[in-house]
């Protein structure tokens, strides 16, 4: 049975994490022995645990040469006997290929490196090493971020494969009463509400859905925007609210843990974001059979069909993005039909269960 250590910096719980722990759970001590890499104090850490997933306490951060760190991870990939490092974010991959080459560990470890998000690498020396060279294999998200590293960076393509993020179908099963979130925020049964669901950052492009927001008041104020989500950029979008006299169109209902129930109680899920990789919520928005208007951007055309599962619009356009919610609103029946093929789509290629089969593949080819 190979090993895996799967090493991530990060310490928030976003689709990378939720990735990961699928992986773990599904293949742990059945086709793999798994180890997670993480910090104690994220998310995952705890997560993992309630699997009995075993876990090294590892605070890699954003610093990619910590030779503590390192040394720690190097040892332990001997000691362990660990076959396979599968990284995911920049530093723990660096940190990972310093560890695996510092240490000869090289004929014993081989390094598979996911790439979540539609972010560029720069063509330099160093990178071509650390991807060309140094890295087995690389797992893309979203066929758009192979083609990226193929065509941008001269990356082989069979070195790459694609493998699109999951959802867990379990958590959107049974029934879900959109009447309590409405109750909850004092949402009359009456009015649209137009979901958001995403973590405060630059990429999500909040900005643009409130210009967009502010489009259709002009025509039609029976409508609620709900954002769900944290993150650094939360005091700013709430004064950006304030100063576009939108305080009574906009509910911030933080971070949540009930999905399912969120979703529930919206009438349209929107995305106005700028950059994507392959993002959970708009699969779990179909699952609940909700249309979907979304930004055409990375990942995203190979989730939704423009105008047969969902709408695309293109970024930073908050008259198109508007334009199609008010058609949405206007043509309820014919995006609930839409809504209802995008469910079954997510149903047949984006469930756990092919995420390990496809991820436990490219593990066995490294035998």
């Amino acid at each position: 049975m190979q090993t895996v250590l799967h090493i991530n910096a990060g310490e928030v719980w976003s689709g990378i994490e939720q990735r990961i722990l699928t992986i773990s759970k599904l293949l742990h001590n059945k086709e793999f022995n798994i180890i997670l890499a993480v910090s104690p104090l994220s998310p995952l850490y705890k997560e993992a645990g309630s699997y009995n997933i075993p876990l090294l306490s590892l605070k890699v951060g954003k610093w990619k040469f910590n030779p503590a760190v390192i040394w720690k991870l190097a040892q332990f990939l001997k000691t362990h006997k660990v076959d396979i490092l599968h990284t995911h974010r920049s530093s723990d991959h660096w940190i990972g290929v310093l560890a695996v080459r510092l240490f000869g560990l090289s004929g014993q470890c081989k390094i598979i490196r996911t790439r979540h998000n539609f972010t560029r690498i720069k063509n330099n020396r160093i990178n071509n090493k650390l991807y060309m060279e140094w890295t087995d294999r690389i797992i893309a998200v979203a066929e758009v971020i192979k083609r990226q590293l193929v065509d941008e960076n001269n990356i082989s393509e069979n070195k790459i494969i694609t493998i699109h993020s999951s959802i867990d179908m379990g958590k959107f099963k049974g029934e879900f009463d959109g009447k309590k979130i409405r109750n909850e925020f004092g949402i009359s049964t009456d009015t649209v509400v137009l979901g958001m669901i995403g973590r405060l950052r630059e990429h999500k492009d909040y900005p643009n859905m409130l210009t967009t927001l502010k489009i259709i008041i002009e025509k039609f104020k029976n409508i609620k925007l709900l954002i769900v989500g944290d993150g650094i950029l939360e005091s700013q979008l709430k004064s950006m609210v304030q100063r576009m006299e939108l305080s009574s169109y906009v509910i911030f209902a933080g971070k949540r843990e009930d999905i399912p129930q969120i979703l529930s109680g919206i009438d349209i899920f929107a995305l106005s974001s700028s950059v994507e990789g392959s993002p959970a919520v708009i699969k779990e928005a179909l699952i609940m059979g909700k249309p979907v208007v979304s930004t055409n951007v990375g990942g995203i055309p190979e989730i939704i069909q423009n105008g047969i599962t969902g709408v695309l619009v293109p970024p930073h356009n908050p008259e198109a993005l508007a334009n199609d919610i008010f058609d949405v609103i206007n043509n309820r029946n014919k995006f609930l039909e839409m809504a209802r093929k995008g469910k079954q789509v997510i149903i047949d290629e984006f469930s756990e269960t092919r995420l390990a089969e496809l991820t436990a593949e490219v593990y066995q080819g490294h035998d």
